[in-house]
């Protein structure tokens, strides 16, 4: 409740000597698909994807981006970027998280305009409209690290191809990490943009949101079918973190996220393996 101090000083107040940006939410849509093999011996191919549309307008008219739109003052963020991917693509199941914000003066041609990231997961099942699912690719050009008596600074080079069909764009980001005593900073340059504004660089920060907390939570079963192999989601984390796992580390990382249940696959071609459901409640649970 208000004071009578307070209303006092809001009826006076005015903003007028405050420059206002512009503010848009802009959410990277990921899922996980599967792609059949031609051998029917061999386990369908795991590939994370994209959802981009294509510009109709300047700027940046035919370029893709990820889905976004100029915030309404009237709706908190989260309602609007959930409102934004109902109304453009048709999305209604997902998991939904804020990333960063992205506020380089010049990342939008028209005005200065600040753009609120988010990540939104969600699985083949679901049916996206006025867009295209791309394959996603991280590839680490190189990394350059040089140590001193602070702390340290890491030079990464990376490429981020997005390949749909007969489509293909490449683009390359350096990242930089700075760790100065406590303070640590990080800053990315987009160095080949084949999207438009800076959307490449979110999508960047997304892989790597994705990609950390598959460490500590169990974020990844947004991307699954309700039902699912073991195989299906040791694919999926070797997918996201980009490595190898060990079959004993794995099984021991997941035990408590997953349960059994009285179902088991029907895949031609391989060998018959036990369904399975996320836990929910896999922190409460003690298997010692």
């Amino acid at each position: 409740m208000q004071t009578t101090e307070e209303k006092e000083f809001l009826s006076l107040y005015s903003d007028s000597k405050y420059e206002k940006p512009s503010v848009t939410v802009d959410g990277v849509i990921f899922r996980i698909f599967s792609k059949q093999s031609n051998n029917y011996r061999k386990l369908p191919q795991k590939k994370l994807q994209v959802f981009l549309t294509k510009r109709q307008y300047l700027p940046f008219k035919n370029k893709y981006s990820v889905v976004g739109t100029f915030i309404d003052l009237k709706h908190e963020l989260n309602n609007t970027m959930k409102l934004c991917v109902k109304n453009k693509v048709g999305l209604n199941n997902y998991h939904l998280e804020q990333l960063f914000t992205f506020g380089e003066p010049a990342r939008d041609p028209r005005t200065r305009v600040l753009s609120v990231g988010y990540m939104l997961l969600t699985n083949s099942e679901e049916k996206l409209d006025n867009g295209k699912w791309f394959d996603v690719d991280l590839i680490e050009l190189n990394t350059k690290t040089t140590s001193n008596q602070n702390g340290y600074t890491i030079l990464k080079r990376v490429a981020i191809n997005l390949t749909c069909e007969d489509e293909k764009l490449e683009n390359i980001i350096e990242i930089n990490n700075t760790k100065n005593g406590l303070e640590e900073t990080k800053s990315l340059e987009i160095t080949k943009n084949e999207l438009a504004f800076d959307h490449i660089s979110i999508i960047y920060y997304a892989l790597e949101r994705l990609k950390n907390k598959l460490e500590y939570t169990d974020i990844i079963f947004n991307l699954l079918p309700k039902e699912f192999t073991l195989t299906e989601l040791k694919q999926c984390y070797e997918l996201i973190l980009r490595e190898h796992l060990l079959d004993a580390n794995f099984r021991r990382k997941i035990s408590k996220m997953v349960s059994p249940i009285n179902k088991f696959d029907d895949a031609k071609g391989h060998r018959t393996s036990q369904l399975f459901i996320h836990n929910p409640n896999w922190l409460n649970v003690n298997l010692d």
